[in-house]
């Protein structure tokens, strides 16, 4: 049995909101939602697990994304061949993905062909076989992947940035791709006992979108997941991430290299924190609208000395960082942070100009309606506003909510959040 909550859709409210997005609770702690669209023909079944990186032992790095990636190489119904040939067959498509927090599943389809995407979806996730031959299939595309990432100066930059501004211990810290000595380690057995450990039906979320009713989801979820009984261990808390002191810096020689990546940033907010639209904005109008913002006007327009330039905020569950990013001249590092540092400190000092926040208000506003033009683009709003327990009203809230954002509110977020004077900066070239 299930405990059901459901609101009959608002015909003139196109955006999904509390009206017209159902909700249910499988009796095993599975959180079901669905959003009708019968504009498209098309079904998209996303949602997540509560099992990711931060729930693998140190030694095993990289456990959590193989797992999550050995799904797909067959299961108790279907074997690797099944799933790719079936879904290949329909033009549909099916994907499971571990990341630091969370293990995502995705599957899309035309409606008629939702219950195969729902028994594959279970299969993989609740009884995959983890093949010996195609684990060891899946390591050789592992390990050639983290060759590759050796090679990428802005891949090695990113990973610098993370061990130095994130302490050993936080799983922020480490690459939750793993490394080649772990990716080597890594055996069956770990796999398997990772699986049978962290998968479980608790907390799990399965968000539904497109041409199918409601009561229709909800059932489909049932059926795929209804009798999924499996525990998963309690998390611990993130620890603690201490502040940075002064300038930390590594720099990390590639040789062969015309350009150099480089990172300059520390931890930041959470989206969980109140003020998040603030930090977005702000940012924006330093380093990301248009042509990358502030930055791209002085950095790259004005001085012409990088390839690409800009920031960002990543948010998510716990302290994710704000960084500063270029590609750059080895020997014009130096002069490419020190005008971004001043960029920064002209936006913590200084209120930015009223048409500065009125257009990247607008472009805010406006750009809303395009991310709901898919199936994709909703269901990823739906379990967002889930997630982060935005409440289900909070897209028909958003345009006020960003409309309501003052020159001093965004010079409050950058005086909070941003710092000249400690931080961690990495860079990778020559």
């Amino acid at each position: 049995m299930s405990k059901t909550k459901t609101h009959r859709t608002a015909p003139q409210i196109s955006l999904p909101c509390s009206s017209n997005i159902a909700q249910f609770t499988l009796s095993n702690g599975i959180h079901v939602y669905s959003y009708e669209n019968f504009a498209s023909p098309a079904i998209v079944i996303s949602g997540y697990l509560i099992n990711g990186a931060r729930d693998e032992a140190r030694e095993k790095a990289g456990l959590a994304g193989f797992t999550a990636d050995c799904l797909m190489r067959g299961a108790e119904h279907y074997t690797y061949e099944q799933l790719f040939e079936q879904t290949e067959a329909i033009g549909a498509n099916v994907s499971v993905s571990a990341g630091v927090h969370t293990t995502g599943f995705y599957a899309k389809s035309l409606a008629e062909d939702m219950p195969l995407m729902f028994d594959m979806l279970s299969d993989v996730i609740r009884r995959p076989t983890f093949p010996e031959a195609e684990l060891e299939k899946e390591r050789n595309e592992w390990l050639t992947s983290l060759e590759e990432r050796t090679n990428s100066t802005r891949a090695m930059a990113g990973m610098a940035f993370g061990e130095l501004a994130y302490p050993e211990g936080h799983p922020y810290h480490y690459s939750s791709d793993g490394y080649p000595e772990t990716a080597r380690a890594i055996t069956r057995d770990d796999v398997v006992n990772f699986h049978r450990s962290h998968y479980s039906p608790r907390d799990m979320v399965v968000c539904v979108v497109g041409a199918i009713h409601a009561g229709e989801a909800r059932d489909r979820a049932e059926t795929a997941f209804g009798d999924w009984q499996a525990e998963r261990p309690a998390r611990v808390e993130l620890p603690p991430v201490p502040k940075i002191n002064g300038r930390v810096s590594r720099h990390i020689p590639m040789q062969g290299k015309s350009q150099t990546n480089l990172m300059w940033g520390f931890p930041g907010p959470s989206r969980l924190e109140p003020d998040w639209t603030h930090c977005v904005i702000m940012n924006s109008i330093l380093g990301q609208f248009g042509m990358y913002g502030r930055l791209g006007e002085s950095v790259r327009k004005e001085e012409g000395l990088v390839y690409y330039i800009g920031s960002s905020f990543q948010g998510g569950p716990g302290p994710g960082s704000w960084q500063v990013y270029a590609g750059t001249n080895p020997q014009t590092v130096d002069r490419v942070v020190d005008i971004s540092l001043k960029e920064v400190r002209r936006i913590q000092q200084r209120k930015v100009t009223a048409e500065e926040l009125s257009d990247n208000q607008s472009y805010y506003i406006g750009v809303l309606p395009l991310q709901m033009e898919t199936n994709e683009g909703m269901a990823s709003q739906i379990m967002n506003m889930a997630r982060y327990n935005l409440g289900f009203d909070y897209l028909l809230q958003y345009p006020d909510m960003i409309r309501a954002i003052t020159v001093n509110d965004i010079r409050a977020a950058a005086q909070k959040w941003l710092d000249t004077e400690n931080f961690v900066l990495t860079s990778a070239g020559s």
